[in-house]
């Protein structure tokens, strides 16, 4: 697999590849600083900053103070591209999704699925495990497996994105393609799929 923190190419540009590789050198999360400047980085340059309600400083402490469980988790999830590990690539994308919302909710703000950010935060500690989910790549994927039907009970939505991306990519045999590879072909397909159903 290309290693995103050094390749240009491979980051899909200069932007990513500064992400890629400030969560490459500072990729735990017991220091408050380089956590608050990772999740506002992050989150400003990839459109999911209003959903955190300007509450940097309240979310960067509860990720500190779960510090240590996170990194663990994300270190485990690490050893396994995502397609080997699809179960604990959710459930550690669910536990910070929780400590987002749930801090986002004892502030008042609207504490509905933070899904896309945590995806987003989490992909650039971990870039082979943890795909990217957005409006577009969600859109894209779906024009995709239109014969796709869920397994899950009620599932959430990263739970189901990575269920249909992981039937996606074992029926085209994606198996060792990057996750930023696939992430720019769905955020394409979504695109069309938007601009043709515009003129329907």
């Amino acid at each position: 697999m290309p290693n995103e923190s050094l390749d240009e190419i491979a980051a899909f540009g200069i932007g990513n590849l500064s992400f890629y590789r400030m969560c490459s050198d500072f990729r735990t999360h017991e220091n408050f600083d380089r956590v608050s400047n990772k999740l506002i980085f992050i989150s400003r340059v990839y459109s999911v900053a209003r959903g955190l309600g300007g509450r940097w400083e309240e979310i960067s402490n509860a990720i500190v103070s779960k510090s240590g469980e996170i990194d663990e988790m994300i270190s485990a999830v690490s050893q396994y591209e995502f397609l080997e590990n699809v179960d604990e690539v959710v459930r550690c994308h669910q536990y910070l999704d929780d400590i987002v919302c749930n801090t986002l909710r004892e502030f008042e703000v609207n504490s509905v699925q933070r899904a896309s950010f945590s995806s987003k935060y989490l992909h650039f500690h971990a870039p082979d495990s943890f795909p990217l989910l957005d409006s577009l790549a969600k859109t894209g994927l779906a024009s995709l497996t239109q014969g796709f039907r869920t397994k899950l009970k009620s599932p959430k939505p990263y739970a189901r994105f990575c269920e249909r991306l992981e039937y996606f990519m074992t029926e085209q045999k994606l198996e060792g393609t990057s996750l930023r590879h696939i992430d720019t072909f769905l955020v394409d397909k979504g695109r069309s799929a938007r601009a043709k159903a515009s003129y329907t």
